[in-house]
């Protein structure tokens, strides 16, 4: 199954990504794990996502935590992982690419520029690297 996978701790900033992403990407299914641990159920039930972006601090298992967990499984390594966060901190930077993420995203501060965000990570990321197909899914 083809889906994008977001994992993300607070359920403001799911709802908002779900928004968006269901809004620009009606053909793929969007599912939400609200923790690292239930990211990893889910894709052992339900197979990798087209693209996982994962949310830097949550409570559990970490952001990198998670990262980590993916890139352990031979098909996890090929998965594109984008990094959310509000921090921009080089510190942080490093330590999500030194886990395994491909890049690295600044949570947007303000509302309106979040379907902007959002856009531009799947557009990279699910467009030129995937193509696209399926339903948004409430999940």
């Amino acid at each position: 199954m083809s889906y994008i996978l977001v994992v993300e701790d607070n359920p403001d900033h799911r709802d908002l990504i779900r928004l968006v992403l269901g809004r620009s990407y009606r053909g793929v299914p969007v599912r939400m794990a609200a923790s690292g641990e239930d990211a990893l159920k889910l894709m052992e039930s339900e197979g990798l996502p087209r693209i996982a972006l994962v949310d830097v601090d949550m409570p559990g298992l970490s952001g990198q935590a998670t990262v980590r967990r993916i890139r352990e499984g031979r098909a996890g390594r090929l998965l594109p992982v984008v990094m959310l966060s509000t921090s921009d901190e080089s510190e942080d930077v490093r330590a999500c690419l030194e886990a395994g993420a491909n890049s690295y995203v600044r949570k947007p501060l303000a509302l309106s520029d979040w379907g902007r965000t959002m856009s531009a990570i799947a557009d990279y990321w699910l467009l030129q690297h995937a193509g696209a197909g399926g339903t948004v899914d409430d999940a």
